[in-house]
């Protein structure tokens, strides 16, 4: 199997086919979700739209129509709403070359909404959108259906651990001695031991609780998740380190299973886990 290995959006990606000749094109296709959802890139449709109010693309309304339903269906405990509260903790740019904060208010969730009418996204109130918790699974399973589009018979994409793969049963290892295959699903993994800094009032990192503008405290330091497709299973590793106690009854709706690892590596996982042999 032939393999094509890159960086984008501030992680490695791994491009795994038995047609190298769609490598480029499939980067080509990250780098411009990336150009344009990024909320580190000046000229994104995200800054326009923290800049403006209101952004038209596409692409940014598929994603942020994707992630509305996901924050209904989530009871809130995920949201796109928290572009401002990330920058008021200090992960204010890459975090490749983030050196400290910039401290601004915050955007207070609750009072903001989200507009989507065809290829325009409005958001109304101080808020600012960061599609950090969905754009990279987003990424993900696009890349992984166009390259089967364009003929590939076997694919794995993997996006800095959000992996989705098909056409052969691929293992995945989720920690030093567990795996699992995928054959037409994914498996996503978020940890608030990474991205992390020490803010003036002590240890931040990425993952937020939109009910306090905070990094989360949940007794998870780490949530791989299991779903039919990357952009599910990257939204509830993210909101499974939010709130564990309200997501994981979630998880049978979506089609989904967890492995979840606390601060002293005990790991839990729910009763539909499957690991490969």
């Amino acid at each position: 199997m032939n393999e094509h290995v890159f960086r984008a959006m501030g992680t490695e990606w791994c491009l795994c086919a038995d047609r190298p000749d769609l490598f480029a094109r499939a980067e080509a296709v990250v780098r411009d979700v990336e150009a344009r959802l990024s909320r580190f890139v000046a000229t994104s449709a995200v800054r326009r739209l923290r800049d403006e109010g209101t952004a038209v693309d596409p692409l940014l309304a598929r994603v942020v129509e994707a992630a509305l339903g996901f924050t209904a269906r989530t009871g809130g405990v995920f949201t796109i709403l928290l572009g401002r509260e990330l920058a008021s903790l200090g992960y204010d740019r890459s975090f490749e070359v983030m050196e400290g904060a910039e401290l601004l208010p915050l955007g207070l969730v609750g009072t903001s909404a989200v507009l989507v009418e065809g290829d325009r996204v409005t958001v109304d109130g101080p808020a600012w959108i960061d599609l950090g918790g969905i754009a990279k699974g987003w990424t993900v399973d696009h890349v992984h259906d166009l390259l089967r589009a364009w003929g590939a018979s076997a694919v794995l994409v993997d996006g800095g651990g959000d992996v989705r793969g098909s056409g052969e049963a691929w293992p995945i290892g989720v920690t030093d001695d567990r795996a699992v295959l995928l054959d037409g699903g994914a498996v996503a993994t978020s940890s608030t031991l990474q991205r992390r800094w020490t803010g003036p009032d002590g240890p931040r990192h990425h993952i937020v609780d939109p009910r306090t503008g905070l990094s989360a405290e949940a007794p998870f330091v780490t949530a791989t998740v299991c779903a039919p497709d990357a952009t599910t299973a990257d939204v509830l590793a993210t909101a499974l380190l939010v709130d564990p106690r309200d997501i994981l009854p979630r998880l049978g709706s979506f089609g989904a299973s967890a492995l979840l690892v606390d601060a002293d590596g005990q790991c839990w996982t729910t009763p539909d886990w499957t690991e490969a042999a």
